[in-house]
């Protein structure tokens, strides 16, 4: 499994990295669109929403809020504070879990809902971004990978303390604050690498960045991972070999996309 994921990811992270870098943010958006599309067809599977009209509708309904979202810069403020709060609530389910796993399983309504927070938010982020300055999406793409390789080999070595047992059996506390501790190798060295005559206080943001991604990256991975208990499934779908699904690749990127980029906003 392990040299699946690393084949995976030597194959994939190449042609992310190059399609940030040169792609133009129309063409960006719509990959990222696409790629939206496809994560929520996994979603309509984990919730159980049938039909093909009731998923293309659903898809439909989740690029327009996306497209929404990216295109009303005097709503951005609230919409991020709104994102954020949604976040809460996840982290609340989470937390809580199985406990209040009915707040999601038995309810269509506020499950289709949740699937708007999820994936429309992250898309709009990652285009606003981009249209911004292309070095803070490779930014937040290497701290959420950091975080991630981190995670997994501090948690294979150290791992001691369950992190939420009941969700994500694997995940340890030891493997989060490895991978706080490479996100912030990350941080320090994009600082020194792109911020012309940095400052101490240069240094001292992106750190704080790189901390809140490493954490809220975990929040993403675990609410995933909680859908996926109350559905039954052990992964999202089986396109990516070693991984599973797209969203279970990209579930730490739609929690941490908007709440990088309300910071990105508001602090740096």
């Amino acid at each position: 499994m392990l040299t699946k994921r690393m084949l995976t990811a030597l194959f994939l992270a190449p042609l992310v990295i190059l399609g940030v870098l040169y792609l133009s943010t129309s063409w960006f958006s719509l990959i990222i669109g696409i790629m939206a599309c496809v994560a929520s067809l996994e979603y309509c599977m984990l919730i159980k929403l049938n039909g093909f009209s009731n998923k293309s509708f659903y898809i439909i309904v989740l690029l327009v809020c996306a497209f929404l979202f990216a295109v009303t810069p005097s709503y951005l403020e609230y919409l991020l504070y709104l994102v954020s709060a949604w976040w809460l609530f996840a982290l609340f389910v989470v937390i809580g879990f199985p406990n209040n796993k009915n707040l999601l399983n038995k309810n269509m309504v506020l499950s289709l809902s949740n699937g708007l927070f999820l994936l429309a938010p992250m898309v709009a982020s990652l285009a606003i971004l981009h249209s911004q300055d292309r070095a803070l999406v490779l930014l937040l793409l290497f701290l959420i990978w950091a975080a991630d390789i981190g995670a997994y080999f501090s948690g294979k070595h150290f791992g001691r303390k369950k992190l939420c047992p009941q969700v994500s059996p694997n995940k340890t506390f030891e493997g989060v604050y490895g991978g706080i501790l490479l996100a912030q190798v990350v941080a320090i060295s994009y600082v020194a690498i792109i911020v012309q005559s940095p400052k101490m206080n240069d240094f001292l943001v992106f750190c704080f960045l790189a901390l809140v991604v490493s954490l809220v990256s975990v929040l993403g991975d675990l609410f995933e991972s909680a859908l996926k208990r109350m559905s039954g499934q052990k992964d999202s779908g089986r396109l990516l070999p070693g991984h599973g699904g797209l969203l279970d690749r990209i579930d730490s990127l739609t929690s941490s996309a908007p709440i990088f980029l309300m910071l990105v906003v508001f602090v740096v």
